[in-house]
């Protein structure tokens, strides 16, 4: 994210406007940038000679945690802990441990926001996926680190993809997911020495693909559901999850992509992204929605000017 005069431009469901985001707007916000690599697990004391590097992102993230309590956040009706792409995963991670922060009458609840990386056992790129996060594990010391319930179980290189840890979780979480996940598809099914200059641009570009290439995406989506159908099959309703087609990463920062997301193609159950989440958080009513009629990538887009569009999302919120 950028700096804008020296501060942080705050966006979609973080935005201080009430018209677009009458369920957040008047919330205390605060943004941890993702600078470890670990997802805030690892705590390493010693330095790494050759790199004179430190891996010790959960004392960033405990730290945070310290100040922000400091501050008042303890005393908290509603409390929230979100994040996208690696935070999204971040989320996951430390979703119950945010929640033993507070006390019981807080409201606590999670946003995993296009965290949900999938290892895809069966499915292409599975090793290559398995691989790199091994090497997570083993650079940042994460072997006794990551959620014991999981530890008991698996491996710690497998208790980093979220399909074996969203299961132990306490705390109602929300997931927010492309079945089409434009990070995945570009990033995790192929190795970078595997990439072909033809991948490369269709991931780019998706009317530079031919059926080959949208044969594997199709596929991709086919795994990505059924995974995560299989995480979710004994959740109860604290699970929420808004899970679409749109070729997509990352939502809650953009109005487009959370509060508006409906002018753009991309609404569920007659709801925006926006509107799904707040009535999950403030208990109106469940949200467990996945799109099963769309099985190809498409950009959710629209044909309006930015003024245009923002009426019809402000008309549409407040109907």
């Amino acid at each position: 994210m950028s700096l804008k005069n020296g501060s942080v431009p705050f966006g979609g469901m973080l935005d201080h406007n009430s018209t677009f985001n009458p369920d957040f707007y008047n919330w205390h916000v605060f943004k941890i940038f993702y600078c470890d690599g670990s997802s805030f697990m690892s705590d390493v004391e010693n330095v790494d000679p050759k790199h004179n590097l430190t891996y010790r992102g959960a004392r960033i993230y405990d730290a945070m945690m310290d100040e922000l309590l400091r501050i008042g956040m303890g005393n908290a009706k509603n409390a929230l802990l979100s994040g996208t792409s690696a935070g999204g995963l971040a989320t996951i991670l430390h979703c119950d441990k945010f929640q033993a922060l507070f006390h019981n009458a807080t409201r606590v609840k999670c946003i995993s926001d296009s965290g949900f990386f999938i290892h895809g056992e069966h499915f292409m790129g599975a090793d290559w996926r398995e691989a790199f996060f091994f090497g997570v594990v083993s650079t940042h010391g994460l072997m006794n680190t990551l959620p014991t319930s999981c530890l008991s179980k698996f491996s710690p290189t497998l208790c980093l993809f979220p399909e074996n840890v969203v299961p132990d979780i306490q705390t109602p979480l929300f997931l927010i997911e492309s079945a089409f996940d434009l990070y995945q598809i570009q990033t995790n099914l192929f190795s970078p020495s595997d990439t072909s200059p033809r991948w490369y641009n269709c991931t780019r570009n998706l009317m530079f693909c031919n059926w080959t290439e949208i044969k594997i995406m199709k596929d991709f989506r086919y795994t990505f559901i059924n995974t995560l159908k299989s995480t979710i099959a004994d959740s109860s309703s604290r699970r929420g999850y808004f899970v679409h087609s749109c070729y997509l990463h990352g939502h809650m920062n953009y109005k487009r992509s959370s509060t508006c997301s409906s002018f753009v193609g991309n609404g569920l159950a007659n709801k925006t992204i926006a509107q799904a989440v707040g009535d999950w958080y403030f208990d109106r009513s469940e949200f467990q929605e996945m799109d099963m009629l769309n099985d190809l990538p498409r950009y959710c887009t629209s044909t309006d000017d930015q003024p245009t569009l923002e009426k019809k999302c402000r008309d549409y919120i407040h109907r």
